[in-house]
């Protein structure tokens, strides 16, 4: 947190081969949006968008998903499994130890370049340059849920188009004061998921700010009845885990993943020089201070409605340099998961 605040964060929902899959999308947009990044009336009116998705074989391809026919459960052995990807872009603002000649245009063709990469359903951003029609422009192949302020430029969620996209009859609820966008996946007929994308109160004294931000996610995925997967930079402390676990009863996608120590630290500015093939994210040049934190994170709560089956995957993206072992593109790594969740039957 030593400029205005930018961190990432990335979370994927799986890939399934050959399969349909119903999505119905209703957004909520928190916070003030300024009138250049509020989403038009027709954004708006696809805030519950039915999207139809397949699932080619290998990789989807953003910009061309070839339709066919499958399970429209979208159920793999009765779980639903989703990839997930969530990223701190630091508004696409290139390193202090970047060569001269790259420019914010460089950096924003190799996030996105990572990024579609992922080959993710979901794409959760935090310090976005822009807003919605940014994000468009920048992701084809994805359809843009919502885009808000938080304390440093723009919060934004991301979900993959369908071959068939009709509006549903569905509005949209902004959340005053919420650094977050969050959307309603119906994942078939029956099973629905919210996914938020989010950029929580920065600073270790905000711990009180960033319990009750994530407490007011969790109230309206209660008023849903309905489990929620949060994503992105919550600038959380390793002293604040007790609260979200126990207090509030999410689950940290990356302790169920195995808790692996190379992926545990999402901002890692230490000097790894003296390592094998050791590198230093010197995103800030020589003022660069040098410590880890596991500020980006993603969390479930399944509200007695879904859980997690089997174990999830985590790994970090965009964790590795660019043009030399000082030059990464973003002060934050990104997050991608997939992981499958199992819904209960009433």
């Amino acid at each position: 947190e030593p400029r205005r605040r930018r961190r990432g964060v990335t979370l994927m929902v799986g890939r399934v081969e050959s399969i349909a899959a119903a999505i119905c999308l209703t957004v909520f947009a928190g916070g003030l949006i300024a009138m250049s990044c509020t989403l038009s009336s027709n954004e708006a009116s696809q805030n519950g968008l039915k999207v139809t998705r397949s699932f080619p074989s290998g990789h989807h391809h953003a910009d061309a998903a070839s339709p066919k026919d499958g399970d429209p459960d979208h159920s793999l052995g009765g779980a639903k499994e989703l990839v997930v990807a969530s990223m701190n872009i630091a508004a696409c603002q290139p390193s202090q130890s970047a060569p001269p000649g790259w420019n914010e245009s460089n950096s924003t063709a190799a996030l996105r370049g990572i990024l579609l990469g992922l080959d993710a359903d979901v794409i959760a951003l935090q310090e976005c340059p822009g807003g919605a029609r940014w994000a468009r422009d920048h992701f084809p192949g994805y359809r843009v849920l919502g885009a808000t302020y938080s304390h440093a430029d723009q919060v934004i969620l991301l979900v993959r188009d369908g071959l068939k996209s009709p509006s549903a009859p569905s509005g949209e609820r902004a959340v005053t004061g919420l650094p977050a966008v969050i959307a309603e996946l119906e994942l078939g007929s029956r099973n629905s998921l919210l996914v938020a994308s989010v950029h929580l109160e920065p600073f270790e004294r905000g711990d009180r700010k960033r319990q009750s931000q994530m407490r007011s996610l969790l109230d309206i995925a209660d008023s849903k009845s309905s489990p929620i997967l949060i994503l992105g930079d919550t600038n959380m402390r390793d002293t604040e885990d007790e609260a979200m676990e126990d207090e509030l009863g999410l689950q940290d996608i990356w302790k169920l993943a195995g808790q692996r120590d190379e992926s545990r630290f999402t901002w890692d500015t230490m000097d790894h020089r003296n390592e094998i093939e050791g590198v230093f994210n010197r995103y800030y040049g020589s003022g660069t201070r040098q410590y880890q934190r596991r500020y980006d994170r993603m969390y479930f709560h399944g509200a007695n409605k879904a859980k997690m089956e089997g174990t999830p995957t985590f790994e970090l993206i965009a964790n590795h340099p660019m043009t030399s072992k000082l030059d990464f593109l973003s002060d934050h790594f990104g997050m991608t998961s997939r992981c499958s969740l199992s819904f209960s039957s009433e």
